[in-house]
């Protein structure tokens, strides 16, 4: 019970610290504690392990991360992560409540009873007095007088007998009320370790409290922050896919121009080579395909977020030379939102290549230039909707996208 105490006294201290070396949200598990609060305690310590702050997560989200799926995912990270802290401080907290719920019983009984037992002793040390004023103004046994005075030795024997009587009588309501006496201290003793105990658990209540409101406003908060991502990303989604019916407006009626000119170079012929010699079919990063990217076109065969990838994504080291599929006529996109830079090549017969993401193209490259199958046109960079240097390759056939590795034996 004292270490108990010492610990109550120095979580108190504690208390006192500023708070921005408060960070940390783990509280002290005392083992001394009943074995469900212990239990739920070590639970919610494990649970919330090292981490930093969440206010201060939250404001390190909102205010380093630029790219706002990234925010989304990384809010989303965190609230899993508030919500498995609230629910292990919320069994805390009940657990804590049924103990000192249980331990403030036992101290009500236990005060009941000790009234009892004092009001006993009153009585006994009552008596204890009265024998004591008896003896004192009547003196104590004169054994000389009981066998002097007795008439018979059945008179003296019982005279004998009962003085003895009277004097184990007065030993024993002696001992008794010694033995009660060190019975009401230690009933004493008890509860007031008792409500120590209740004491040091109203405190790790109080903490663990805090700790819980603290969590729920930044849950309500990353909630609140995540729905104007949601919004924001609504609009950057509208945008990429207009700029995508745009730039595939652009394509169809470049395509029609252009046509008998890639044709009549070799092109559209329906043959392709890998568009990035210097790093091959094991260096691609993602296939055709339903994807969980948000911004991605929509696809309502595929699962949600029923988003589609409509080419292959092949990550080599920045600065990759690309090469063009097939020959046909250049059509060059700088700087647009969702492929960054962008080279989309003609072939003719429907047949058309896009290349996205791309650090820049070939020096001398311009819009309407016919470009020979294998010539260097591009290098592989990381610009528009990209998480690291890979260049985004389609195959478009009258303007609908198609897996290339139907070509390219991927």
């Amino acid at each position: 019970m004292r270490a108990r105490l010492l610990i109550a006294a120095i979580l108190a201290a504690t208390a006192w610290a500023p708070q921005s070396v408060h960070n940390a949200s783990a509280i002290f598990c005392y083992s001394g504690d009943p074995p469900a609060v212990y239990q739920a305690c070590v639970a919610y310590n494990q649970g919330i392990g090292q981490q930093v702050n969440n206010q201060n997560q939250l404001i390190n989200i909102q205010s380093k991360i630029n790219n706002t799926i990234n925010q989304i995912n990384a809010i989303d990270a965190m609230i899993a992560s508030l919500q498995s802290q609230i629910a292990a401080q919320k069994a805390l907290i009940a657990q804590t409540q049924a103990a000192i719920d249980e331990l403030s019983r036992k101290i009500r009984f236990g005060e009941a009873s000790l009234i009892r037992q004092n009001a006993h002793v009153t009585v006994r040390e009552q008596l204890l007095n009265q024998r004591l004023r008896y003896v004192d103004s009547h003196g104590g046994v004169n054994y000389v007088r009981l066998v002097l005075t007795a008439n018979s030795i059945n008179q003296l024997l019982n005279r004998m007998v009962g003085a003895q009587q009277v004097a184990s009588s007065d030993r024993r309501l002696l001992v008794g009320l010694e033995e009660e006496h060190s019975q009401i201290a230690q009933a004493n003793t008890d509860l007031d370790g008792e409500r120590s105990q209740v004491s040091a658990l109203l405190k790790q209540q109080q903490e663990a409290e805090a700790d819980l409101e603290k969590n729920l406003a930044t849950e309500a908060a990353a909630l609140a922050f995540e729905k104007q991502l949601v919004a924001q990303l609504a609009a950057q989604y509208d945008a990429v896919q207009a700029e995508r019916a745009a730039i595939d407006a652009q394509v169809a009626e470049r395509a029609r121009e252009y046509a008998a000119a890639a044709v009549k170079a070799g092109g559209g012929n329906g043959v392709f080579e890998w568009p990035e010699p210097n790093c091959g079919p094991g260096c691609m990063s993602q296939r055709f395909g339903c994807s969980s990217f948000y911004l991605e076109v929509y696809e309502p065969s595929c699962p949600y977020p029923h988003k589609i990838h409509t080419g292959i994504d092949i990550a080599g080291p920045y600065g990759t030379p690309i090469v063009a599929a097939d020959t046909g006529v250049a059509y060059l996109y700088p700087g647009s939102v969702g492929y960054g830079n962008l080279l989309v090549i003609i072939h003719g017969n429907g047949y058309s290549t896009y290349y996205g993401h791309l650090a820049g193209y070939a020096p001398g490259l311009g819009t309407g230039q016919v470009v020979p199958r294998g010539t260097t046109v591009a290098f592989e960079g990381s610009t528009g909707w990209s998480t690291g240097p890979h260049v985004h390759f389609e195959i478009r056939v009258n303007g609908v996208y198609k897996d290339p590795c139907i070509w390219l034996g991927c």
